[in-house]
């Protein structure tokens, strides 16, 4: 078979399937949303019918007891200190419900609690109702709503008495507006003789609703509970949803019926006619490649996609945990954020000079656990450091405070650092981390107490016997604990190992140490000491002492040098506590701020004015639009707008079409000059920032 009919089946083979599948999916898609629509249509009706069935429980029940009250005893004539003190006893015992009660004679009125107390009875108007002999819900003359009826019996075959609760209509119309309604659905409620006592919305032609009110009670037809199609008057298709109470009460839920997507209606001529042009190019242009060349490219693309094919699983596996890996990194940075936000707060207010230590120990661990999520959004890739020169004699015994937190008061710490140069260049959020996860894995083999050690010196030739010439530095973590069998002492540096099999949680462990000695050219050792706990060395190259910077002069602010920040900021982001804090420190630094939850609701504020000059925006936004496009769609209408990009892969990301990314949690320097537009004198916007160009 000629190369090119090959290639012709293939295409046809590859696109015909496609175009199935897709159509597959898109009517797929509508069934799925039509049944849950189905679903909360018929839950909406069930809820409505049980508060209705609850309502009116209570109403009998306290319609029963008062007609059974004693002060009845000689119905169907009362004293007059009988119906008083009745009175009284009826208004105790519906005081604040909106419902009103009757106490009714053939003849006589006795009680109407809607009248003044102490109104006199009056004579009931010839030809009303008889008086009933059964419990039950009675409709009212002239729409004042329904009644649950009880009969007095006292003396006699026939009831003395009717006592009348009354639920006036606006109470019905709140029962019916305690649930929110989706746009475009109806709520009707009928009583036991199948009525129409409320609606919602409210009826607009009242010829319409009469005939949509009999197809409905004609498709009841006795049915307790459940769902049925019909089309109103006007020919609109309605799912109707029914549920009836044991009162004989009927809650329904109408929901228009939308339409199959087009590809579906009316035969799917158009969506079959694109199909046919599809191919038909498609075919058109196979035919057009299919030529010598062709055959050579396809020959080596086939050998590729085999090689690529042994290694298919082992990329799924990785890119899996990557988006896993993501997504933890962002909610967890999220949680730092917050944390860091409030800590910069208490240090910005705080006046107890006891605080000052507690809020720098979070905030270090706040970097440092930040790092940690960059490494895990970096997965696959070389992490980036950022080595600086650091004297371990004044750096370690700065570290004191975050270990003992880490290690817990049950064990007792010791930093040894002799008073001499000891100088390695590391990245110190790197070498600050290295140091908590040796502590957890210390503190885990101490679970009944002990000690820790921490110091530095300079490394022996035993312990840099295999790295190149020159000079090292030793920083070891010692404990007092029983140590680890030969077994599990060989797996120490491995990613996920935890000293203890107990232990439920699980990190990235000790290889983050020995990543971090291997970066900067020296390398991690594990000495076990029988019978006096374990030991790891980080031994690292030596280096000079690097010349002081010149310290920068302080701005004219306040007492953190910070200028103020004179600025409307509109800040965008959807988790309500980093939202919070974040506006709050932006706040502290003499800014207005104004929040928008999500992308839709930032380009509502800036439409409706006044003016802003910085707008500050999360990249995961909830929407169809993220904080890119929101970014691109101010730049592109409110041109004189500073955008702001914040994410928790602010360093992988630095710039993103041009704008500045911070990365999440941050400091607010680094805030405060990212915010500061180019031109912010006083409240007024930058010219031009509040005026939409064409969209």
């Amino acid at each position: 078979m000629a190369l090119r009919v090959r290639l012709i089946l293939l295409v046809l083979a590859v696109l015909l399937p496609a175009v199935g599948a897709a159509a597959w999916a898109a009517l797929a898609a509508w069934r799925s949303g039509q049944a849950a629509l189905e679903r909360q249509a018929s839950e909406d009706a069930r809820a409505l019918s049980r508060a209705i069935d609850r309502e009116f429980t209570r109403y009998a029940a306290i319609a029963r007891a008062l007609a059974a009250s004693p002060l009845l005893d000689h119905a169907p004539r009362l004293s007059e200190p009988e119906r008083a003190a009745f009175d009284r006893g009826v208004r105790r015992a519906i005081d604040g419900s909106p419902v009103s009660v009757e106490l009714l004679s053939a003849s006589v009125r006795w009680l109407d609690t809607r009248l003044p107390v102490g109104a006199p009875p009056s004579r009931r108007p010839s030809g009303t109702p008889a008086l009933v002999a059964s419990s039950g819900v009675r409709a009212l003359e002239r729409g004042e709503g329904l009644a649950w009826v009880e009969p007095v019996f006292r003396q006699g075959p026939g009831p003395a008495m009717n006592l009348r609760l009354v639920v006036p209509p606006a109470e019905l119309q709140r029962l019916m507006d305690q649930r929110s309604l989706r746009e475009g659905w109806g709520r009707q409620l009928l009583d036991p003789r199948g009525r129409v006592v409320a609606r919602r919305p409210a009826p607009v032609a009242a010829e319409a609703e009469r005939a949509l009110d009999g197809l409905i009670r004609e498709s009841l037809a006795g049915r307790g509970e459940g769902r049925f199609a019909l089309r109103t008057p006007a020919g609109v298709p309605l799912r109707v949803h029914f549920s009836r109470t044991p009162q004989g009460w009927t809650a329904l839920t109408t929901v228009p019926r939308a339409p199959p997507p087009p590809a579906f209606a009316g035969g799917g001529g158009g969506t079959l006619l694109a199909t046919l042009v599809l191919l038909a190019l498609a075919v058109a242009g196979a035919a057009w490649v299919a030529r010598a060349e062709l055959h050579r490219q396809l020959a080596e693309a086939v050998e590729r996609a085999r090689q690529a094919e042994r290694g298919a699983a082992s990329r799924e596996r990785v890119e899996a945990l990557g988006r896993l890996t993501g997504r933890v990194a962002h909610e967890f940075n999220n949680l730092l954020g917050v944390i860091s936000n409030s800590a910069y707060l208490i240090q910005r207010q705080a006046t107890q000079p006891a605080l000052a230590m507690p809020v720098a120990a979070t905030l270090r661990a706040v970097e440092a656990a930040s790092r940690l999520t960059q490494q895990l959004l970096r997965f696959g890739g070389r992490p980036r450091a950022r080595p600086r020169t650091l004297s371990l004699s004044e750096w370690l015994p700065e570290r004191r405070d975050l270990l003992g937190v880490v290690l817990g008061r049950r064990v007792e710490l010791h930093i040894e650092v002799p008073d001499e140069e000891l100088n390695v260049c590391v990245d110190p959020d790197e070498l600050e981390l290295a140091l908590v996860n040796l502590a957890l894995n210390a503190r885990d083999t101490l679970s009944e107490g002990g000690r820790v050690w921490v110091g530095a010196e300079r490394a022996s030739a035993a312990l840099s016997a295999d790295l190149p010439d020159g000079r090292y530095l030793g920083i070891a973590l010692r404990d007092s604990g029983p140590g680890l069998e030969a077994a599990r002492s060989r797996r120490v540096f491995e990613p996920f190992f935890m000293a203890q099999e107990s232990t439920p949680e699980s990190g990235l462990g000790l290889s983050q140490v020995r990543g971090l000695c291997a970066q900067a050219g020296g390398k991690a050792v594990r000495r076990q000491r029988p019978g006096q706990g374990s030991e790891v060395v980080l031994v690292l190259p030596a280096v000079a002492a690097e010349a002081p910077d010149e310290v920068p002069p302080r701005t004219a602010a306040g007492g953190d040098g910070l200028a103020p920040l004179r600025a409307r900021v509109l800040l965008a982001e959807d988790n309500d506590a980093l939202g919070d804090v974040t506006e709050a420190l932006i706040e502290s630094m003499g800014a207005r701020v104004e929040r928008a939850a999500h992308a839709a609701q930032a380009l509502e504020r800036l439409e409706r004015g006044p003016a802003v000059d910085v707008l500050l925006t999360d990249l995961a936004m909830p929407g169809a639009l993220d904080g890119l496009d929101l970014a691109r769609t101010v730049r592109r209408r409110w041109p004189g707008v500073r955008v702001v990009l914040i994410s928790a892969q602010g360093d992988a990301l630095a710039e993103v079409e041009n704008f500045p990314v911070l990365r999440k949690p941050c400091a607010p320097a680094v805030l405060l000059a990212a915010l500061r537009p180019a031109s912010a004198d006083g409240w007024a916007a930058a010219p031009g920032a509040g005026t939409p160009c064409a969209p």
